[in-house]
């Protein structure tokens, strides 16, 4: 009996330099618009897909709203029309699309049969009449949000090779993005703590517990639990998560300022 083969057998080369090269662009973009423009480029680069698009929104509702998508090809010049009639019969917007997204961060309409109504016009009465016979999408959890990377094309078959690639290139996009942020924030949402409390949050960042903690700045672990509840009322985040997100993404950024000083010194 045959064994199964692995995921990285099933790839061609071309696929998997591809994967390569989506990840590297997403680490040298770093956040911002810079970012978004990044992953539109390179899926369309290195997957030939003829139109690629980048929604973000703050929850995954809202990713639909963004004020300041980035549209390539076809897409581009239908956002107006899209804004007008089609946004609320979106496909990825659906539930199921959604189920189906947050768990394995890619899906293809293929994927999504027997749709409702709405979105089955929008497929028939917005997409075809526009050259876009098939649609695909990539979900991203981001530090300050989610996003959507929205692939369409006239015709596109994915195999099974195609689909394997951008599952593994989505899982892999997926772990990195918790730290990058879209929105250009001039303020340092942790630039408001005191000492101490910094120092406590970059701890909670690190993954130690509150007993641990306290043990390591020679406090009672009430104290801590203090200081943690007052780090969650300065900088609005709700949970150790999102704390953690914010002084991994405070490093990232720090190290990125300490790499850019070294290169312009010469070092």
């Amino acid at each position: 009996m045959m064994e199964p083969r692995a995921w990285h057998d099933e790839l061609s080369r071309k696929q998997a330099l591809g994967i390569l090269a989506v990840l590297e662009q997403c680490e040298e973009a770093r956040g911002g618009k810079a970012f978004k423009e990044a992953m539109v480029c390179a899926i369309s680069t290195h997957f030939g897909v003829r139109d690629v698009t980048f929604f973000h929104g703050r929850t995954y509702a809202e990713i639909f709203d963004d004020p300041a998508p980035v549209l390539t090809g076809a897409a581009a010049p239908l956002l107006t029309a899209y804004r007008d009639r089609w946004q609320d019969k979106d496909v990825f917007a659906l539930p199921r699309s959604r189920r189906v997204l947050s768990s394995c961060g890619f899906a293809t309409l293929d994927e999504l049969p027997k749709l409702p109504s709405p979105q089955h016009s929008y497929v028939v009465d917005y997409l075809r009449p526009n050259d876009i016979g098939t649609a695909s999408a990539i979900h991203l959890p981001l530090a300050d949000g989610q996003a959507l990377v929205g692939m369409f094309d006239k015709v596109r078959s994915w195999d099974r090779s195609d689909l394997i690639a951008m599952r593994v290139l989505a899982r892999h996009l997926r772990s990195r993005t918790a730290t990058i942020a879209i929105t250009e924030e001039s303020v340092d949402p942790l630039g408001n703590l005191t000492r101490r409390q910094l120092d406590v949050a970059e701890l909670v960042g690190h993954g130690l517990s509150n007993a641990e903690i306290a043990e390591r700045l020679s406090l009672s672990e009430l104290s801590i639990k203090k200081y943690i509840s007052r780090i969650f009322d300065v900088t609005g985040h709700r949970n150790r998560s999102e704390l953690a997100i914010a002084v991994l993404r405070r490093d990232r950024k720090s190290h990125a300022q300490h790499r850019d000083h070294e290169a312009d010194a010469g070092v």
